[in-house]
């Protein structure tokens, strides 16, 4: 009798829980921890709950999403800047099939792809980096010394 009342609390817990749970795969997954919300146009629908590397090294990403929220299975998932200086959110941008993602489903996390705008500005900045350690000047007097140095070879 005991059993039967604990599997039955048990059921009850579990089937009224606030979050649904999916599983992220990726190749990279750089920048995720457990801190890493999930978006949709701003608004978080959710957390990582686990992030682990499978035999074929893929990642495999737990995340904990509102059950509320009705996943069409075309729904995208990718890794994506939050902002310039803050960390990396999982976006996702809600499919239009009438077909929803199940519990646990395994779906594709896709990484973002690097902006125009974003290259350059590293390269802004790595390139004012540089002036100011004056590695462009050391390099140059490092090259003067070297021609002077042939020069001062071949005599």
């Amino acid at each position: 009798m005991n059993k039967i009342i604990l599997f039955v609390f048990a059921f009850i817990i579990f089937s009224c829980s606030k979050t649904r749970t999916l599983i992220l795969k990726t190749e990279n997954a750089e920048g995720i921890s457990n801190e890493t919300k999930l978006k949709v146009n701003g608004f978080e629908i959710g957390k990582i709950e686990d992030v682990q590397l499978d035999e074929n090294g893929n990642v495999l990403i737990t995340a904990n999403l509102k059950s509320e929220l009705k996943l069409p299975i075309d729904t995208e998932f990718a890794i994506e800047d939050e902002g310039f200086i803050s960390g990396k959110i999982i976006a996702v941008k809600l499919g239009k099939s009438n077909e929803q993602l199940n519990e646990k489903s395994i779906v594709i996390l896709t990484t973002q792809k690097e902006t125009l705008f974003k290259d350059s500005l590293k390269i802004k900045i790595e390139k004012a980096i540089d002036q100011i350690s004056g590695k462009d000047k050391n390099d140059s007097i490092l090259i003067e010394l070297r021609r002077l140095n042939k020069n001062l070879e071949k005599k």
